[in-house]
């Protein structure tokens, strides 16, 4: 029993070896140590960075989509020691920057991205995948984030660095650093000022 199980194990970590090798191949840069589980969806490779000590879990889904009624083209940029958790969704048009030594729970959703204004009775009567695909802004993720299990974080929104933003959180504003924000629409509910030294 105890062989068959780590059989099983060494057979699943030369399964997540290949997979990452594949993947790793066709993004724009990645760095050293970089573990992708499967399975995993990815677009725009070509636009998308990642950094040393970077794990992406189960079911993950990375896109950056070009061409989509903006001037320039996507960009994603995530960091070194950042830990994205199973099922999370990370999507841009516009630009999406994470920093470094960031933690991500499960089934987070961070986009920079929409699919229309939505801001015209008219628009709300053309299918939603038929909308032009719009952007308010980049979303930038600083330093040593942790982002609990299923928030969201939408277009853009900074959330400063040592911030914490609880689960299920529906972030729309800036979030400043060392400060703790949930609920929907998120609300500051602790910060923290920094001594003077």
């Amino acid at each position: 029993m105890l062989f068959s199980f780590k059989a099983l194990k060494y057979a699943r970590g030369i399964k997540r070896h290949l997979h990452t090798g594949y993947y790793i191949k066709l993004f724009k840069s990645a760095g050293n140590n970089t573990i992708i589980d499967y399975p995993f969806t990815l677009v725009g490779a070509q636009y998308i960075t990642l950094g040393s000590n970077v794990w992406v879990g189960k079911r993950a889904c990375i896109t950056a989509w070009e061409n989509r009624g903006l001037p320039n083209f996507p960009e994603i940029v995530i960091g070194n020691h950042v830990s994205i958790g199973d099922d999370c969704h990370i999507t841009s048009s516009n630009k999406i920057i994470i920093g470094n030594d960031v933690l991500l729970g499960k089934k987070i959703t961070i986009t920079d991205n929409s699919h229309g204004r939505c801001d015209k009775l008219e628009e709300l009567s053309i299918h939603p995948s038929k909308r032009e695909v719009f952007s308010k802004g980049p979303v930038v993720i600083k330093d040593r984030v942790w982002i609990g299990d299923k928030a969201t974080i939408l277009p853009g929104v900074t959330v400063g660095a040592g911030a914490i933003v609880g689960a299920n959180a529906v972030v729309t504003k800036d979030v400043p650093e060392n400060s703790i924000v949930a609920g929907s629409p998120a609300r500051i509910i602790k910060k923290w000022a920094l001594s003077p030294n």
